[in-house]
């Protein structure tokens, strides 16, 4: 980093979050991070890929943001497994299920955009880069965790 401050650039750190879908819609959020005056700069862009932008202060803070929503989309996707397969173990009809429940208190982003390919069993689409993108951002999270102490949290508790 400091070689590049030294020649005169400016490094940021702003990953976005959504899916390639969102992307081609320009839905993305940007989790910008570093300083104010580049992101400022970089706003046009911004705007040009995604919906939002937050600027989240200090240089890495963006990453540690995009970890946090990586992980809420995994437990988001898990949890929306489960509740298909609760329903249809209930005998309630996948359709039914998204067609209820989108938009309601029970759904979530991830819900919305995984539920039609789980009402048509579409195990297939996206699978093998959804799961590979899943492995990498559970392996890094865990990484980070692990280096903050958070997986010692309440150990000594139980």
């Amino acid at each position: 980093m400091q070689a590049l401050q030294n020649a005169g650039a400016l490094m940021l750190d702003c990953p976005v979050s959504g899916t390639g879908a969102q992307a081609a819609k320009a839905d993305l959020t940007v989790f910008a991070s570093g300083e104010s005056a580049g992101i400022e700069r970089m706003m046009p862009f911004f705007a040009a890929i995604g919906r939002t932008t937050h600027q989240l202060g200090a240089f890495g803070n963006g990453s540690k943001m995009k970890y946090v929503a990586n992980l809420l989309v995994a437990i988001h996707n898990v949890s929306a497994a489960e509740a298909f397969a609760f329903a249809q173990k209930a005998g309630i009809a996948p359709d039914s299920v998204y067609r209820v429940l989108q938009g309601s208190a029970g759904s979530s982003r991830i819900f919305e955009v995984r539920g039609p390919m789980m009402v048509a069993a579409d195990y297939q689409t996206g699978l093998s880069a959804t799961h590979q993108l899943m492995h990498k951002d559970i392996s890094i999270i865990g990484a980070y965790i692990a280096e903050l102490g958070a997986d010692q949290i309440g150990r000594a508790h139980v």
